[in-house]
């Protein structure tokens, strides 16, 4: 009885530990497929985006009879639903793919109208909405991209930060590429950008440069010097040589004459987005190779492990009957180590002293197992870590670190809707008056700069429970649940003068003095209050502008 109790102890520890092993490589495999599946993702995105290059150029000439530029615009576009056709099956992915192909068909049927039109008779508006059109093409591949994030985030907490820098490498590319085709819009219409096209212009530049900045301090130390050396490519090709094309093309179309053709400035451009291509390439085929060596180190284990097992359990049929003493104690404690890791407690080191030989190696083993036990535990707090700045990314305005839009209106939402929601909400419409003069006058750096302190001073004004989001452009707004007329009206004050009574200084010793525009409303809370509670507010801000600015109006509307 005592022989088969060890023999059937050292035969749990034994699949304990194949076990363990297998579900290693098995994992392995699971994040080498989801790797490669959001690799599919990110490359259907990039050819979606990289189509918008040939339909500028085609846009800006007449279509003739086996017309190269056509030919190559159909090129890309096949190469875009066979990219679109590799992605991983699924019902999630799926669904997604299937809307991403029907916005994709709709935005190339607009541009076909306009191509089977001689140049002479395409309207300036209808090129803008076309090329528009193919923004929203592209927009269609995010909510497959977040799928396949969120497929991603079952797997190794490795991948999330990998699938990251890979995201931001293929957004890079996009942006660099709508950046490009507003200065086709520009020539198109044969004058400078202005009104809205010129804001997001300006916009798609700082995200460039802030995708650039947030890339950079990722891979300027990566290990692998394939992947250092495409950034480095990069760097020079696209952020030295490609924006010096898109500035010098943008300056020319405020002399009258320019000869710029959409298809010149896209032939000059479009090479420039290859090395970004060519580093998320490089990105991914070294995380894949990373993982494929972590794959390779699990299958050994695994045969290791299976190895061991049997060298065990052979001596131990072969020795129990004459050392029975010796190596029943040393069992015990194996077994109870083996409970103690399937529960959880991993403080407790493995004991190998006074062990002799198959002894020594089962410990060995159990040690090998804790410390995977242990690093399983410490990939899982990092997995958690990276979910939580996923998501907090997802809700703070990248420049100046407040919350964003969807997440104010999230957080009114949570309020309406919550078990013991507020008697009222009060809210504060902010708007930087005059703001555009300082981007005129300084330059959109500074306008930026300026941006960020003016959230933060908003910060040092309110109170712990009081919510401060950025609008949008110069727009700030500030949500204070349980507040009374009186107490917004001197919130709205405070900040006002937070705002006016402070220049903003610049790093070069210049200082912007700017003032601000506040409008506040409160509403009683109800399930959908959001609509009126902005409605009000915007309101007031409207008034507060005509009657001369730097001032602060309440709704009549308030409640």
């Amino acid at each position: 009885m005592a022989i088969g109790l060890i023999l059937a102890c050292t035969l749990v520890l034994g699949l304990s530990l194949l076990g363990h092993y297998y579900r290693a490589l098995r994992d392995s495999e699971q994040d080498l497929a989801r790797l490669y599946s959001f690799r599919d993702v990110l490359t259907a995105a990039n050819r979606v985006s990289a189509e918008r290059g040939p339909t500028n150029s085609a846009l800006g000439r007449d279509s003739t009879a086996n017309d190269p530029v056509l030919e190559r615009l159909s090129a890309f576009r096949q190469a875009s639903d066979q990219a679109i056709a590799r992605i991983a099956p699924g019902p999630a992915l799926a669904a997604e793919t299937a809307r991403l192909r029907e916005r994709l068909a709709q935005s190339r049927g607009m541009v076909d109208t306009l191509l089977a039109q001689p140049l002479a008779e395409r309207g300036q508006e209808e090129v803008t909405q076309a090329i528009f059109a193919m923004f929203k093409a592209y927009d269609a591949t995010q909510p497959v991209i977040s799928t396949a994030v969120t497929e991603l985030l079952a797997g190794d907490a490795e991948l999330i930060g990998l699938a990251l820098i890979a995201q931001m490498i293929t957004e890079l590319r996009d942006y660099a590429g709508r950046l490009g085709s507003y200065v086709v819009i520009s020539i198109t219409e044969g004058r400078p950008l202005s009104g809205a096209n010129k804001t997001a212009f300006e916009q798609t530049q700082g995200r460039i440069l802030g995708i650039r900045d947030t890339i950079s301090r990722r891979l300027a130390d990566h290990p692998a010097a394939s992947v250092r050396e495409a950034h480095d490519a990069a760097q020079k090709a696209y952020f030295t040589d490609g924006m010096r094309v898109i500035d010098e093309a943008h300056r020319r179309q405020s002399i009258p004459g320019s000869t710029d053709t959409p298809e010149s400035f896209t032939n000059t451009l479009v090479p420039s987005f290859a090395p970004i291509e060519k580093l998320r390439d490089s990105f991914f085929d070294a995380a894949l190779a990373q993982l494929e060596a972590a794959h390779a180190k699990a299958r050994a284990a695994l045969v290791f492990a299976f190895g061991v097992t049997a060298l065990i359990l052979s001596a131990v049929v072969l020795l129990l009957l004459a050392s029975r003493n010796f190596l029943f104690a040393p069992l015990m404690l194996a077994r109870e180590r083996v409970i103690d890791f399937s529960e959880g407690r991993l403080i407790q080191p493995i004991e190998q002293r006074g062990l002799k030989r198959e002894m020594r190696h089962l410990f060995q083993a159990l040690a090998v197992l804790r410390d995977r036990l242990i690093e399983r535990e410490q990939l899982d707090a990092e997995r958690s870590r990276l979910t939580a700045e996923l998501r907090m990314q997802a809700d703070t305005d990248g420049l100046t670190g407040v919350l964003n839009r969807g997440a104010l209106e999230r957080a009114v939402a949570q309020l309406g809707e919550g078990p013991q929601p507020p008697s009222s909400i009060g809210l504060i419409l902010l708007d930087l008056d005059h703001f555009k003069a300082v981007n005129d006058q300084h330059g959109h750096a500074a306008g930026d700069a300026t941006l960020r302190m003016a959230a933060a001073r908003l910060r040092e004004v309110l109170r712990q429970n009081d919510i401060v989001a950025r609008f949008g452009g110069e727009e700030f707004v500030v949500l204070v649940p349980e507040a009374g007329e009186a107490r917004l009206i001197e919130l709205a004050e405070r900040l006002r003068r937070a705002i006016g009574d402070t220049p903003f200084p610049l790093d070069d010793g210049r200082m912007i003095a700017l003032t601000a525009s506040l409008g506040i409303a409160r509403i009683a809370t109800t399930a959908n209050v959001w609509p009126a509670l902005l409605k009000a507010a915007d309101g007031a801000l409207y008034e507060a502008k005509r009657q001369g600015r730097n001032r602060v109006v309440a709704s009549q509307a308030a409640g």
